[in-house]
This record gives structure tokens, C-alpha cells and sequence, in this order.
């Protein structure tokens, strides 16, 4: 069967790049543009504390919200959820492009996470989707995601080195403000579906969702597997600039190959992304997220072994092809174990997981990378990824029941 996506998941897909867009031009460079920030004489265990807190930032600013953005969908509606999601990211953006300190940097970095915007947008997704193609859908969603981090970091990492990343955070913020006047314009809010009986409905209402799942001992171990490969992937993004750095000293224009690296990693996720997706809709996701996470846990740990930038790229695109099977595959799983009319808060509960492995990660970082070095940090990196896989067990099953308010 031909996957055809109706208009409001493809343009949900293309809001799905221009955002990450945003959201990945400064990760991988974060060390150099912050010296630039703090001035070129900061330490290197100041920059290495300042990049960790500052990629660690969204996950504070999500951490405490995105836990709500489920119930705000269903109580002010999705349309209107997704449009002050992204007025939230245009003020982020703006904020960080204007910063001439690291005081409102890191705070538009705080409000960037606030905003929720890919929570609602997979929530969106999820509720337009039809159910056979769901996986596809979201695979689209993960290729989405991977054009923007394969632009990103190749723009950042070239104007960082020539000129300045700050017209470009501007430029982002600029577009995505048309993007939000255009959507506000076009897009419609989704028709809400049918409860396949009362207590799913009753469910939605109280708060159920939340309860019924995490009282799922199968579901909370995918929810720590999901959170532990973004933890790992975060991790990835904090030390893998320092560890170029430090392997090819002395390299000329160090953040255009840093830059080019990650986007050869993304590259990989655009093209994997939809073969996943499609995967995941004919056999059983929980199968390819244990086998990709071991492919990925694998590239991490043979990388600082590896001599030759040409060495390190290779590894970073078959870490990028893996990685495109994570976090579309879980999102899956915990979308199916819950019933129609609780499917995008599920959907909203699963993301909250992996938006905790955001902020978790910097932070192991932030304590391991002081002792070990950047190349060694890297293992840790691997460790996270290989733990995913033994939580997620392929015979793992969700078996989720709605719940009602027993009161």
C-alpha cells in the first residue's frame, strides 16, 4: 500500500524541519560559540561547564512543561497549542541571536525547551495520521528532523568560522514567525476521534493516561529506554566537538568539520527515516529499536579509535542510520498500546521521557568529562545506548488499560 499523507501531516513535516533547524544550528558548535560569547580567554573547564548547562537548558525548560502540553492540546485545541508553541520558539530565537551575554542566552535556551514545539507537533501528527500509515508518518517526521540537523550544523559551523552564527539564528526566528502566520491562516484543528467505549473517554478527561501507563511496568522500561538514547545522543552532541578538537589539534577551521561531521550523521537519519518508518509498519518495532540502538552503541565506541576524519565520518553515518530507528520506533510502540482517544497524549507522555534523556545527558557530561577526556566520555556515550537495548527487550509488550478517576 502507497503511503499518501494528507496536507496537514505534510505540512506539520515541513514545520518539523524548519525548527530543528533552529534547534541543531548552534548544538554542535555550542563550545566556540560561547567562547566567542564570554570572550576568547575563558578556561577550558568554564567552556566545558557553560556548553554542558547550555544544551542542558531546553530540557529544563521542557521538563517542566511539556509534561502539560497533552492537556492543553485536548483544552484549548491542538491548533492553537501549535501556534503558541512556535510564537514561544520565534521569541527563543530572537533572544539568543540578540544575546551579548550569557544571561539571556541561556535563558532564550530555557524558553527554546519551554515551548514544547516538537512535543506538539508529534502530538499533532499523531492525531492526523491515519492509524495503518502511522509509522511512515512519523518515519516522515524523523526524516524531517534529520534535514534540519543535516542543514543546521553544516550553516552554523561555516558562518561561525567566516563570520557570525547570528544572522542565521535571526533568519530562523524571521521564518518561523511566517511560518506561524501562514499556519494560522491554513491550518484547520483535527476532528477529535471517536473513544472506542466510556472509559477511554473518561480517561481523557480526568488525566488517566498518565496514571494507567506509568503504573505499566513494560511501558515505564520503553519510557527509560527512550530516555536514555536521546541522553546518549545529547551526550554525543556536548563532547563531540571537543573530542575532534582535541584528536586533529591544530586543524584549520575546526567548526566547518565539526559541522559537516554531524550533518554526515544526519544525512544518514534523512535517508534511514522513512525506510524505519515503513519497517515499523509491516514488523515489530520493539526488534529494530534493540538492534539499532546495539548499531549505534557500536559506531560510539569504535570513534576514538579512529585516526582519520574520513574514519570518524564513516561511523557517523552509520550511527545516523541507526539512530533513525529510536525514537520513531518507541513513539510507536507507546501510541499503540493506547486506545484512539489517548493516543496523542500517550504520544505526549513518551516525548516528555525522551525530552528528560535531553537534559540528563549535558549533565553526564558535565561530571565524567572533567576525569576521563573527550575520547573516553564517548564510551559513556555507547554505554547509554547499549543500556537502552537491555531495557527494551524485543518480547517487552505494553499492555495498556485505560483508567478511570476511582474517586
Amino acid at each position: 500500500m502507497t503511503f499518501r499523507p494528507n496536507l496537514a501531516v505534510v505540512t506539520l513535516i515541513g514545520c518539523q524541519a524548519v525548527i530543528t533547524l533552529g534547534l541543531m544550528v548552534l548544538v554542535p558548535i555550542m563550545p566556540f560559540f560561547l567562547r566567542d560569547l564570554m570572550g576568547g580567554g575563558i578556561a577550558a573547564a568554564d567552556a566545558v561547564r557553560w556548553t554542558s548547562i547550555a544544551l542542558a537548558a531546553p530540557g529544563v525548560g521542557a521538563l517542566l512543561c511539556a509534561p502539560f502540553a497533552g492537556r492543553w492540546c485536548e483544552r484549548f485545541g491542538y491548533r492553537r497549542a501549535l501556534l503558541l508553541a512556535l510564537s514561544l520558539f520565534v521569541a527563543s530565537m530572537a533572544m539568543m541571536a540578540l544575546s551579548r551575554g550569557i544571561a539571556l542566552f541561556i535563558a532564550g535556551r530555557v524558553l527554546q525547551g519551554a515551548s514544547t514545539v516538537g512535543v506538539i507537533v508529534t502530538a499533532f501528527i499523531a492525531r492526523v495520521s491515519d492509524p495503518a500509515g502511522r509509522g511512515r508518518a512519523l518515519g516522515w517526521q524523523e526524516s524531517a528532523v534529520a534535514a534540519g540537523a543535516l542543514a543546521g550544523p553544516v550553516l552554523g559551523g561555516v558562518l561561525q568560522d567566516v563570520w557570525s552564527v547570528r544572522p542565521l539564528l535571526l533568519a530562523v526566528a524571521v521564518c518561523t514567525g511566517c511560518a506561524v502566520l501562514g499556519l494560522a491562516l491554513s491550518l484547520r484543528e483535527p476532528a477529535a476521534p471517536e473513544p472506542h467505549d466510556a472509559s477511554s473517554a473518561a480517561a481523557a478527561d480526568d488525566g488517566g493516561p498518565a496514571r494507567s501507563q506509568l503504573a505499566d511496568p513494560a511501558f515505564v522500561r520503553w519510557l527509560l529506554a527512550g530516555a536514555l538514547t536521546q541522553a546518549g545522543a545529547f551526550a554525543l552532541v556536548n563532547v563531540f566537538a571537543l573530542f575532534v578538537e582535541a584528536r586533529f589539534a591544530g586543524m584549520a577551521a575546526v567548526a566547518s568539520k565539526v559541522g559537516v561531521l554531524h550533518a554526515l550523521g544526519w544525512c544518514a537519519t534523512l535517508v534511514a527515516g522513512p525506510l524505519w518508518g515503513a519497517w515499523n509498519d509491516r514488523r515489530d518495532p520493539a526488534r529494530q529499536f534493540g538492534g539499532a540502538a546495539l548499531a549505534c552503541a557500536l559506531a560510539l565506541a569504535l570513534m576514538p579509535f579512529a585516526a582519520q576524519l574520513w574514519q570518524i565520518g564513516l561511523l557517523r553515518v552509520l550511527q545516523g542510520a541507526c539512530y533513525a530507528a529510536l525514537a520513531q520506533s518507541m513513539l510507536l510502540i507507546c501510541c499503540r498500546a493506547a486506545p484512539p482517544a489517548l493516543q496523542s497524549r500517550a504520544t505526549v507522555v513518551a516525548k516528555s521521557a525522551m525530552t528528560l534523556g535531553q537534559l540528563l545527558g549535558p549533565l553526564a557530561v558535565l561530571v565524567v568529562l572533567p576525569f576521563t577526556g573527550p575520547a573516553p566520555t564517548l564510551w559513556l556515550t555507547a554505554a547509554m545506548f547499549v543500556a537502552a537495548a537491555a531495557i527494551a527487550r524485543p518480547r517487552l509488550v505494553v499492555r495498556f488499560s485505560p483508567v478511570s478517576d476511582s474517586r
